[in-house]
């Protein structure tokens, strides 16, 4: 018999070896893979005060980098942990210069033939959000948010240890999962329980294989190895700074990223299904392959990490099923060409968490949940097929600028036509949710040239909550800053009824909701505040945990009756 590990302020239990069962807060959620989604779920969890506990079959977070950028919304979700994770972040941030353009060269020191400007990686500026998207790498990210997971006293993290059945929570009549799991060190095996399970557990998901949930797209696409090293290549770049330097010779093709302007890179290497090996692409011939496609011979690579992975464009047909939640590379993978792979995996848990943790408090129930995949899977297909597209692109500028392109476009003509790589915009900010989580309006979303890279902010029904700037006293804040874990109201200058209203329907519907007067006392409005919104000055919006907008009744008189009505239909 032996004692079980715990979490502090819970009890340990005796049990057998063979197979010890845990009996913990029946409100716990679990959370396997201990990526970025699942540490970001975990803590955007304890946001709304769920413990969870996250088990990850690795003895540390990544060495690796596989990922690098924060976009700007997903800076945004950010903030919503705090302002010390946010600091944190920003603190990883490479310098200015290394986040524009994409750049198409024979080498890096050879001649250039192609140029993107990607103001995506850029950020949309002051004007849209306060927030300013991070450059950096996955490894010091992850750590981050570990260290901010470990600090709310919520998450029970468990590494080394693998989940190995799902025994209870994939059919629809569960009301609860249980999941065997066995720590690799001592093969001593656990089955953990809670209301519900999210699987960020990668792109080979065996949860999701379990589920027996397919995976729709193209797969194997090409077979690539993602090498981490460093060397001084910065000092060969000269003017050319940008946030990716593809390559093109007879002996190098690939891109190469600068992880932190100091030395530190990261390449990806298309090689055969043959060569895709680390027993055949060793140390020797990565080091081989970086001084071809940096242009300088006796440059000396030291190689941190070789890793394997096959390009996939694919989504879950499902995100959804039973008490388990699809997240992350679990629910999608994407060609690598558009940076957009873990900030949608982001985005589509903050989307779910929030509905997770109000359906966990009984505050709602499970349809909330499943409203998770209605409203992010079509825009998880959207940016899959965008990100293939670009590596296509990028293809054809490679062979337009060898003389062989069959597309009859010159080089140049093909980089404008894949101006998409690196401006995403609208699909950052721009999704607009249609589902029972939202209450809509008739009112329709601005049209724009390109609902892909271009983005202007509205406050119709389903729209991520325009950012308008506010004082409070001398202090500057935005209207995103006004969002937490409840549902916030913001009223309009003679909108004071309205926040009456909202005390009247959260204690009918026992679900918070914070109310702001937009220019009352304390909290000036520089006149933006109600255009922005399509309000009257006695209007008000219900905006969601998730900056989204969920209601809106352009002006009063304020009816607590309709405001119930619509948390009502929200929250199921």
């Amino acid at each position: 018999m032996d004692v079980l590990r715990h979490a502090e302020g819970l009890p340990a239990l005796i049990l057998s070896k063979a197979d010890r069962m845990t009996e913990r807060n029946a409100s716990q959620v679990i959370v396997v893979g201990g990526g970025p989604v699942g540490l970001a779920s975990a803590l955007e969890l304890a946001r709304f005060g769920v413990r969870t506990v996250l088990v990850e079959k690795h003895e540390t977070t990544s060495r690796h980098p596989k990922t690098r950028n924060f976009n700007t919304r997903t800076m945004e979700i950010a903030k919503g942990w705090g302002d010390a994770v946010y600091r944190r972040l920003r603190g990883i941030d490479t310098p200015d210069g290394w986040k524009s353009p994409i750049r198409f060269l024979h080498s890096v020191t050879g001649e250039q033939f192609g140029m993107i400007e990607s103001k995506g990686f850029e950020g949309p500026g002051p004007g849209i959000s306060p927030a300013k998207p991070v450059m950096s790498s996955q490894e010091l990210i992850e750590e981050i948010l570990l260290d901010a997971a470990r600090a709310t006293g919520l998450v029970d993290i468990r590494f080394g240890t693998e989940a190995i059945e799902l025994l209870k929570g994939a059919d629809p009549s569960d009301t609860e999962v249980a999941l065997r799991v066995v720590d690799r060190a001592t093969q001593a095996r656990e089955t953990l329980t809670g209301v519900a399970l999210v699987a960020a557990d990668g792109a080979a998901s065996p949860l999701r294989e379990q589920l027996g949930i397919r995976l729709e797209g193209p797969k194997n696409l090409h077979h690539i190895v993602n090498c981490y090293f460093r060397a001084d290549i910065e000092r060969h770049i000269g003017d050319r700074k940008g946030v990716l330097l593809f390559v093109s010779n007879e002996n190098a093709t690939g891109v190469l990223q600068p992880l932190d302007a100091a030395g530190r890179w990261l390449c990806q290497i298309t090689v055969k299904s043959e060569e895709w090996s680390l027993d055949t692409f060793t140390h020797r011939r990565a080091r081989e392959w970086i001084r071809a496609a940096v242009g300088v011979d006796d440059l000396e690579p030291d190689i941190i990490s070789l890793g394997l992975w096959k390009l996939n464009a694919t989504v879950a047909e499902r995100l959804v099923q039973g008490r388990v939640l699809l997240c992350g590379d679990a629910a999608h993978q994407f060609p690598p060409t558009g940076g957009l792979g873990v900030n949608t995996g982001l985005q589509g848990m903050h989307n779910a968490m929030w509905k997770l943790a109000h359906y966990v408090r009984g505050q709602a129930e499970w349809p909330l949940v499943e409203t998770y995949d209605t409203e992010r899977r079509e825009v998880s297909r959207r940016i899959t097929s965008q990100s293939l597209e670009n590596s296509v692109n990028v293809q054809r500028i490679f062979a337009a600028a060898a003389g062989g392109g069959d597309s009859g476009l010159s080089t140049e003509e093909v980089v404008t036509v894949s101006r998409r790589y690196g401006n995403h915009l609208g699909v950052e900010f721009g999704a607009a949710y249609a589902s029972t989580a939202v209450v809509a309006d008739g009112t329709q979303v601005p049209e724009v040239a390109d609902p892909y890279a271009d983005y202007v902010q509205a406050a119709t029904p389903g729209c991520r909550a325009p950012h308008v700037p506010l004082n409070r006293g001398d202090a500057e804040l935005s209207t995103l800053d006004l969002v937490g874990a409840s549902f916030t109201l913001l009223a309009a200058p003679a909108g004071q009824a309205w926040c009456t209203a909202a005390a009247e329907a959260s204690g009918h519907l026992g679900t918070a909701v914070d109310c702001y007067r937009i220019g009352a006392a304390g909290l000036t409005d520089h006149g933006g505040f109600v255009q922005a919104y399509g309000l009257h000055d006695d209007g008000a919006v219900l905006i969601r945990p998730d900056g989204y907008i969920a209601w809106r009744s352009p002006s009063g008189p304020a009816d607590a009756g309709d405001l119930r009505k619509a948390l009502s239909q929200i929250l199921a």
